[in-house]
């Protein structure tokens, strides 16, 4: 008993032990697990102060600290997880010294509802050495308003933080950028909404940034800059060339508005500032008719010019925060900031959608011949039934039909299936469409590709370096764990960029048979081969002058738009001129992409152009655009310039844009349109993005003519019937008719005016016109028993005005010219004006 007693207690004892050294050594195994997960230590801010925006893109900040004595070489993965949980990743190289830190900038692309990534560190071998989960603050953010600073005072800018506009459906976010470094890449600020430069010298800016700021411009951003008693020297040299007049800094006393009193008393405030007039601007503010604001339309964005500091408000904008309301509210006007008010992920998702309704293009040449199948079918059953039994019944040997059947059934499969060939996808296809907009320094190329494979297996295709890759996501709701989705790698679709330094590689893993892949290619290379010219002016509703296609382009359905006008050219072979004077222009509502894509070409290239006319010009703008579809005799044999593969199959098509001047001077006189500025609703529906009212009650608008008092005429231009008659299969939106009334100024009351021909002199505008030239007009349907969802475009009002005397712009020396040679699309000289609006 005693002996067994020991042997038990020896069990015991040596159990312990045993338990003892399997804990040790799970001890030590973690411990070298974790020791060698931490040899690489990340860190990672996004956005401008940790807040992200869906829908964009969004700039990323790794740090990366190795504790390594050895070098760190291999790559710095950054995962996030799309709908289906589909994983998407960016891979990057990277080296850091032993003992040593560095950072990492990159940028990705960020859908809605993706609110966590993962960035990991691995070597060569694809060990992980170090991992960060970030979570996204992406709620935050939908309703917020982000203007980015640039200047040597930020603190005096305080005052733009956390204001409430339009309503209070927008709160402003004020970042300040660091002077000393800015984004090299208009991707980096593609979470600004509004960038402000004030206080600050602009010929601190480097070259390579000015130009980033101003493509950032032409995607859609806002650049708001002041002056104040630094004059030109805050323009100089990327953007004194937008003056008409040159800045004289004077101590002047300001109308602020009238925004902050109850009794509706105007606010006067003395700064050092000067009038602002742009050439081929409109006004946005006013001081007693003079001019303090004015702005102009680059691509899909707005630059203004402000004549005083706006450093200089500190102490007048922080006791009246509704002037930041009503600044932010003339300069963007309503369509823009209704655009901001909607919710990052309705166009986060919005954008999907509208990319995905492009993509669907039919490649033709796929596309089996039916009656041809349908004699071969015809031919095999007769052949099989009595021309077969006929002729070995003849021979009498019919013993062989059954045979022959079955010969000649395997011969027409044989036949069938080469037939075939042609229609079928032997490996990843892709469906592209190019977009080239031509200026003369430079080509800006937009491609949207559809990546897709007919089978399951992983497939790539490389792309130039030269070349930003993103990818265009849907979104997602994922919460889980993205390294335990990254542990299923067998099941899990994974697409993956990889950014190398000879070339960028798009991977797709473990994708199901033509699932579509979204991705956006972007480049900026300089111009080697032509540009358009062109003399262009634009007056009394009539184009006159020269287009040259300078470009290594022939160009199909092309046109020329003008603000509520199209110009149709049709075909423009390179270095072909065309007299624009011969050719068609027809009236289309502003707005309206869909009818002016309609009234310009057909098929898929229409679809692509209405894509460009809302994402591009989804406003006023005061230019011409030359748009036109490449006309390529073999497109299955055109090489894709993103790509040095040529083995892919393709299909798709580009569409050439380009930007051009135009004058609206005719002797003393120049014009421009009322809408230039949007209309301020004073009763009614207006929608100021297509100029339509519901008509179903009156609408009354108020007009905000501007350029002083040198108004000579108003020409009122409707729709015909003929020209909008296809409207009526776009839901109910048809041309307004009914009366237009003016009210008078002098009686008080409404007057309808009989319109005759179209055009009103001076003398009978004069009692309708207040002295800041502001016309009220009141639209009543002549319709009975519309429905209350009909809509009718109104007319265009363009204002012609007398010339006044102008003092030219001072010279700057000749880096400056050629600095700003390249910036700004509407740096342009006297002589050729853009639409002065």
């Amino acid at each position: 008993m005693q002996r067994i007693s020991y042997r038990l207690s020896g069990f015991r004892s040596t159990g312990r032990g045993l338990w003892f050294i399997l804990t040790l050594l799970c001890l030590l195994l973690l411990f070298s697990v974790r020791s060698y997960a931490d040899t690489v230590d990340l860190s990672v801010t996004y956005g401008y102060q940790n807040t992200a925006k869906a829908g964009r893109r969004l700039p990323l900040s790794i740090g990366i600290e190795n504790h390594q004595e050895s070098t760190f070489s291999g790559y710095i993965h950054v995962y996030m997880v799309e709908s289906e949980d589909s994983v998407y990743e960016y891979r990057y190289q990277k080296i850091v010294e032993g003992g040593s830190s560095d950072t990492l900038n990159v940028t990705v692309s960020l859908s809605s509802g993706i609110s966590q990534l993962l960035v990991t560190a691995e070597d060569r071998e694809g060990h992980t050495l170090g991992s960060r989960r970030i979570g996204l603050d992406v709620a935050g953010s939908d309703a917020e308003l982000i203007i980015g600073i640039i200047s040597d005072h930020p603190e005096a800018l305080s005052y733009l933080d956390n204001v409430g506009i339009n309503n209070g459906i927008l709160r402003t976010r004020s970042v300040i950028l660091p002077v000393d470094d800015l984004p090299d890449s208009e991707n980096e600020l593609d979470q600004l909404d509004v960038l402000l430069i004030s206080n600050f010298s602009m010929k601190r800016i480097r070259k390579n940034e000015a130009e980033v700021i101003a493509q950032w411009v032409r995607d859609g951003g806002i650049l708001l800059l002041g002056t104040g008693a630094r004059g030109e020297d805050a323009l100089s040299p990327y953007y004194a060339g937008y003056l008409r007049n040159a800045l004289q800094p004077t101590e002047m006393s300001l109308e602020m508005g009238n925004a902050y009193h109850e009794n509706g008393d105007l606010e006067f405030l003395s700064l050092t500032a000067s009038p602002v007039q742009i050439k081929g601007g409109q006004e946005v503010v006013l001081s007693d008719g003079v001019p303090i604001v004015s702005e102009i339309s680059e691509g899909a964005g707005i630059v203004a010019i402000s004549g005083y500091d706006f450093c200089d408000l500190t102490r007048f904008a922080t006791d009246q925060s509704g002037y930041i309301d009503q600044l932010f509210s003339a300069v963007l006007g309503k369509t823009r900031l209704e655009n901001l008010s909607i919710t990052a992920s309705e166009r986060s998702l919005a954008r999907y959608w509208n990319v995905q309704e492009l993509m669907n293009l039919s490649d033709l040449r796929k596309v089996p011949k039916p009656l041809l199948y349908a004699v071969i079918l015809a031919a095999y059953v007769l052949l099989i039934g009595p021309g077969l039994y006929f002729f070995m019944r003849e021979r009498e040997v019919l013993r062989m039909y059954r045979p022959g059947v079955l010969l000649v059934t395997a011969l027409t499969i044989i036949l069938v299936y080469v037939m075939g060939l042609g229609t079928r996808f032997m490996g990843p296809f892709l469906t592209c469409v190019r977009l080239k907009n031509i200026s003369a320094e430079s080509v800006d190329e937009t491609d949207y590709l559809n990546l897709r494979s007919p089978y399951y297996r992983s497939y790539e295709l490389p792309v130039k370096t030269e070349y930003d890759v993103y990818p265009i996501l849907k979104g997602a709701d994922f919460t889980g764990d993205i390294q335990g989705l990254l542990s299923m790698e067998e099941n899990v679709s994974h697409t993956s960029i990889d950014n190398g330094r000879e070339k960028k590689t798009i991977t797709i893993q473990n994708a199901a048979p033509f699932a579509a892949r979204y991705f956006e290619l972007h480049n900026n290379m300089p111009n080697a081969d032509g540009s358009f010219q062109s003399d262009i002016v634009f007056a009394d509703g009539s184009v006159r002058g020269t287009l040259t296609n300078g470009t290594a382009y022939d160009l199909g359905d092309a046109a020329l738009l003008i603000y509520g006008k199209v110009i149709r050219i049709g075909r423009l072979d390179a270095g072909a001129s065309i007299d624009l004077g011969s050719c068609e222009t027809i009236n289309v509502p502003v707005g309206d992409s869909r009818k002016i894509a309609a009234s310009v070409t057909s098929g898929g290239w229409q679809s692509f152009l209405r894509y460009y006319l809302m994402n591009s010009l989804n406003g006023y703008f005061s230019d011409a655009r030359i748009v036109g579809c490449v006309r390529e005799e073999n497109p299955e044999k055109q090489p894709l310039d993103f790509t040095e593969q040529t083995d892919i199959d393709s299909y798709g098509f580009t569409m050439v844009v380009s930007s051009l001047p135009f004058s609206t001077r005719v002797g003393d006189v120049y014009s421009y349109s009322a809408l230039s500025t949007d209309p301020q609703i004073q009763s009614g529906d207006y929608d100021a993005t297509e100029n339509t009212v519901a008509s179903a009650w009156p609408a009354t608008l108020e007009y905000h003519l501007g350029e002083g008092s040198d108004i000579t005429t108003l020409t009122i231009e409707s729709l015909s019937a003929e020209d909008a008659g296809e409207a009526k299969s776009i839901g109910s939106v048809r041309p307004f008719r009914g009366s237009m009334s003016f009210y008078n100024y002098t009686t008080g009351g409404f007057d309808i005016i009989d319109i005759g021909n179209g055009v009103l002199t001076r003398a009978q505008l004069n009692s309708y016109l207040d002295e800041d030239n502001i016309l009220i007009v009141r639209y009543t349907s002549s319709e009975e028993n519309t429905g209350i969802d009909e809509r009718r475009y109104l007319p265009m009002l363009t204002v012609t005005a007398r010339n006044t005397e102008e003092k030219p712009v001072e010279m700057i020396d000749a880096a400056e010219l050629e600095a700003s040679e390249y910036v700004g699309e509407g740096s342009v000289s006297e002589e050729t004006e853009p639409g002065i609006g």
